[in-house]
């Protein structure tokens, strides 16, 4: 019972994370967005996809093969993924610099990236909060939509950083 619930949790959160890869899921990158403080915290998608995938062969491993060789291989390699994922996640300087050098998926996100500031990342972030669920989906599917509505909300934190600065509009 216990691979079964491995199974379908690993399942669920494989296909979630393939979503955000190709980049038909944002809700969950825009939400890494909002957060103040330090260190921005950047969307690595490999490392997700490499261990849920491991936890699914956890999962096939001991609930679907009814060999045992077969299983002790599958649950196996699982681990072994799992590790790995573990183990790059205490070096994330260097899994860091190779998503963002190699693997630049979801394009959305770093072409948000290379164009904005924190401030204006986190306004995005906030405004996404007050979409419609149905505008919501429209903008998961569409990426150019996405980025066009970005642009507005980009605009519109420029347009209200220089009218607070003009001189005219201070309060005396």
């Amino acid at each position: 019972m216990a691979y079964l619930l491995i199974l379908l949790l690993s399942l669920f959160f494989l296909i979630r994370t393939t979503l955000m890869f190709i980049g038909l899921l944002k809700g969950p990158i825009i939400t890494l967005f909002e957060q103040y403080g330090g260190q921005e915290k950047l969307f690595l998608p490999l490392l997700p996809l490499v261990g849920w995938t491991g936890g699914l062969l956890i999962g096939l491993g001991g609930w679907a093969v009814s060999s045992p060789e077969a299983q002790a291989a599958l649950a196996g390699l699982g681990v072994v993924l799992v590790l790995a994922t573990y183990l790059a996640y205490q070096d994330l300087p260097l899994i860091t610099e190779f998503h963002v050098n190699y693997l630049p998926y979801p394009r959305w996100y770093h072409e948000l990236l290379e164009r904005t500031t924190r401030y204006e990342r986190r306004r995005i972030a906030y405004m996404w909060l007050r979409l419609s669920w149905r505008t919501r989906l429209m903008y998961n599917s569409n990426s150019q939509v996405f980025l066009i509505w970005a642009d507005f909300i980009i605009m519109g934190t420029v347009m209200e950083d220089d009218s607070t600065d003009h001189p005219g509009n201070r309060g005396a």
